[in-house]
C-alpha cells in the first residue's frame, strides 16, 4: 500500500514542483517575429520564455523565487503531496478576508499533479488537507477561482458552482468627475483586509495584491517589467487602489487591478476611465466576475476567457 503524506513545500521542492508542471505542459512554443507561437524544445528557451509560456513554475530558477515569495511570511501557502517520500502533486493556496460572496475563506489557485500519478489519490489527499487547514483556522468557505477544468474532483469533494466571471475590455473616456489619483506609497497587504476586489479578481484579492509592489522579478533580469502605475484613487464616498500595467502585446491596452473599501460604483469608474484616457490608453482589461458587473455600470465587452468559480462552505 502506497503511502500518501501531505506538507508544506520548501526552497528543496522547486525542481521536482518544475517537474509536475512541465510534464503537464504539452508542446512549448517560442512567438516568431509576427508574434506566432512556434514550437520549439524546451532546452532553447531563455526563462523569459519558459515563464511566457507557463509561469515562474516552468524552470526551476523562477520556480525557487516564486517559493521564496510565498515563504516568507504573505498569505500564500504552497503544499505538496509525496507517494513514498516522491513529489507527486502540488497546491497553493491564499487566505483572503474579503466582502461576501467570499468572506474569510481559503482559495486554492493551483492544484497540479504529476500525469504518472493522476490516480493515486494525491488530488484528494491535497483537498482534505486545505479543508482540514480551513476548518483549523475558522475559515467561512474554500473556493477554487478556476475549477472547471477539474469540476468532477471538486463536485466530488461537495464543491459547488458559484460563479463565473469574464475577461472584459472596457473603453477609457475623459469625463466630469472630480478625483485625485496619486502614487500608491505602501504595498503592506494589511491596507486591503476586508475590502472589495471588483476589478482583475483572478484568484483572490490578497493573492493579486502580490503584483503590486514593483521589482519583484529584478533577480530575473530576463523579465522586464511592464510600464505600471500604482494608484491611491479617492472620488467622493470612494476611496481605491489600482494596479494599472501596460499591455505587453498592445500598448494602447492596460489590464487594471483594483482594491476599493466600498462596493465599486460609477463615480470611481468614470475616474478610472478619465485617468487612462489622459494617460493615452484606448482601453481596460479587466477580468469581472458576475456579481460585481452589473455595479460597474459601464459598456464591458466581454472576451472569450471565462473562469469558473466553486465553493464549498464550511
Amino acid at each position: 500500500m502506497s503511502q500518501i503524506t501531505v506538507r508544506q513545500a520548501t526552497l528543496a521542492d522547486a525542481g521536482q514542483i518544475t517537474a509536475i508542471h512541465n510534464a503537464n505542459i504539452p508542446t512549448w512554443t517560442r512567438r516568431d517575429i509576427n508574434g506566432e507561437p512556434v514550437p520549439v524544445d524546451y532546452a532553447d528557451l531563455s526563462l523569459f520564455e519558459r515563464w511566457m509560456v507557463g509561469g515562474p513554475w516552468a524552470s526551476v530558477e523562477m520556480c525557487a523565487v516564486h517559493l521564496a515569495n510565498l515563504l516568507r511570511g504573505s498569505e500564500g501557502i504552497p503544499l505538496v503531496a509525496e507517494i513514498d517520500g516522491r513529489v507527486g502533486a502540488e497546491a497553493e493556496v491564499f487566505i483572503g478576508h474579503e466582502p461576501e460572496p467570499f468572506g474569510y475563506h481559503i482559495n486554492i489557485s493551483r492544484l497540479a499533479v504529476h500525469p504518472d500519478d493522476g490516480s493515486t489519490g494525491l488530488s484528494s489527499a491535497l483537498l482534505a488537507y486545505i479543508l482540514q487547514m480551513a476548518e483549523a483556522i475558522r475559515c467561512k468557505r474554500v473556493t477554487v477561482s478556476n475549477g472547471e477544468a477539474d469540476a468532477a474532483l471538486y463536485e466530488h469533494h461537495r464543491f459547488q458552482r458559484s460563479h463565473v466571471g469574464h475577461r472584459v475590455v472596457i473603453k477609457t473616456g475623459e469625463g466630469r468627475v472630480f478625483y485625485k489619483a496619486g502614487d500608491l506609497a505602501t504595498f503592506d497587504p494589511a491596507q486591503i483586509d476586508g475590502w472589495h476586489m471588483p476589478l482583475g479578481r483572478y484568484q483572490n484579492a490578497r493573492e493579486e495584491w502580490d503584483r503590486m509592489p514593483p521589482g519583484f522579478w529584478n533577480s530575473v533580469p530576463q523579465i522586464v517589467e511592464l510600464e505600471a502605475a500604482r494608484l491611491h484613487i479617492t472620488v467622493t464616498g470612494q476611496e481605491a487602489y489600482a494596479l494599472v500595467q501596460q499591455d505587453r502585446d498592445d500598448p494602447t491596452h492596460a489590464h487594471v487591478y483594483l482594491w476599493t473599501r466600498r462596493p465599486v460604483n460609477n463615480l470611481l469608474m468614470l475616474a478610472l476611465r478619465d485617468w487612462a484616457a489622459r494617460h493615452n490608453y484606448e482601453a481596460l482589461v479587466t477580468f469581472v466576475w458576475d456579481y460585481a458587473l452589473p455595479l460597474l455600470e459601464v459598456d464591458a465587452q466581454p472576451g472569450e476567457y471565462s473562469q469558473v468559480l466553486y465553493a464549498r462552505g464550511l
